[in-house]
């Protein structure tokens, strides 16, 4: 090897890759400032801010596409495991169901309290299906406090939730069954056109309305930003991967630049672009940054590696169960600031940061009093593969 190249620690897929961490705290900041962030008044800057804000949905996107790069590879990895579906699917539940099952009951020992309206339908998320009946039923995304509205709950971020354990469900036997790396590459491949030609099928059936509903919050239609960021961690793992690597770059601001570039388009025909098009750009573009984070000394590393970022990403997921269960009780916080202060914006610049500050206190707290349990739990479920299996070391210049 010639001595202008060096190695940097190999990715252990059974643990964290800290840098991955600030691409989660990314995510969560775009989603939280779609939710709660300012309007289109204001000088230039806010007028940008908020273009960025109303596209903050993207950070879903952006947790898409590296759940496919990470989940992808753990299974790949570990398909040789004799205990392979008993074990992937235990060390998912000991992540993800602890915090929203135990929430589902915080909702239901309150509702004698607060009187809260449960639908038949509202069970379908315990089952991580919610998102198909709530398409035909949007009422099925909150739950209304009879006698106080505002601690009414919304739970209208859930279905991004269902689509990834709707993934978790499916795309382990498809990895399981071909084994195959460059064969999964293009079952891939070929399932992310098809994703496209679904969600061009319904654009052209169906009015705008209903076709966003359905393309955005149903796997079929969104399977792409999850299988490209399997394709990453399938294409990092052949034998050019740091040249793969090293173009990470490269995609993420050609893509970047055509989401952009539909980002600001008139917002009576952005919506056909992006339904189209632009969540595979969307895709591409969070599969390049995840790339480029990848490479210890880059600028994309060194700004990810960030403790800031990296201790937000710790507690990104209770962080996005926690932060929009009651918005109702943040707009009421927010309209009475504004009747005191008599001013919107220093109204908005009291209530987000607190909002902010709160919710990641409730989140570590859950983290560290309930999740970390659960997950000390992972240690009966280990692999029968070499730790060696799940690494894999990028050389770079």
């Amino acid at each position: 090897m010639p001595s202008t190249q060096r190695y940097f620690a190999p990715i252990d897929f059974r643990t964290r890759f800290p840098a991955l961490d600030g691409i989660r705290a990314l995510a969560i900041t775009m989603v939280f400032a779609r939710h709660y962030g300012g309007g289109a008044h204001g000088g230039i800057l806010l007028q940008i801010f908020n273009v960025i804000r109303r596209h903050g949905w993207s950070g879903v996107d952006l947790f898409f596409v590296l759940s496919g790069f990470l989940i992808t590879g753990i299974l790949y990895d570990t398909r040789a495991d004799s205990h392979y579906f008993k074990r992937f699917f235990l060390r998912r539940a000991v992540r993800i169901f602890p915090v929203f099952y135990i929430v589902t009951a915080v909702l239901l020992l309150l509702t004698p309290v607060f009187q809260y309206e449960w639908h038949w339908g509202h069970l379908t998320f315990a089952l991580y299906l919610g998102n198909l009946f709530a398409n035909y039923n949007f009422d099925l995304y909150g739950i209304v406090s009879a006698n106080h509205p505002t601690a009414s709950v919304s739970i209208s971020h859930f279905w991004s939730l269902c689509v990834e354990e709707q993934f978790y469900l499916l795309w382990p036997l498809a990895i399981w069954f071909v084994r195959d790396r460059i064969r999964l590459i293009r079952i891939a491949v070929a399932l992310s056109i098809l994703a496209l030609a679904l969600r061009l099928v319904m654009l052209w059936h169906f009015p705008l309305e209903v076709a966003t509903t359905w393309i955005f919050r149903t796997l079929p239609f969104r399977m792409d930003s999850l299988l490209i960021g399997g394709i990453l961690a399938l294409v990092l793992r052949g034998p050019n991967a740091d040249r793969w690597q090293r173009s990470a770059k490269w995609v993420f601001l050609a893509a970047g630049a055509g989401c952009i570039a539909i980002f600001m388009l008139p917002a009576q025909v952005e919506y056909y672009w992006i339904d189209s098009i632009g969540l595979p750009l969307l895709a591409f573009a969070s599969a390049g940054l995840i790339g480029s984070t990848l490479r210890a000394g880059s600028p994309a590393f060194r700004l990810f590696y960030l403790k800031p970022l990296r201790v937000l990403g710790k507690y990104s997921y209770g962080f996005y169960v926690y932060h929009l269960l009651f918005v109702s009780a943040w707009l009421q916080l927010l309209i009475w600031l504004q009747s005191r202060l008599h001013s919107l914006a220093l109204s908005g610049l009291i209530a987000l940061p607190l909002n902010f500050a709160v919710t990641f206190l409730v989140s570590k707290l859950s983290y560290d009093l309930i999740e970390v349990r659960f997950l000390r739990l992972k240690r009966h479920f280990e692999y029968d593969s070499e730790v060696a299996d799940h690494k894999h070391a990028f050389t770079t210049k």
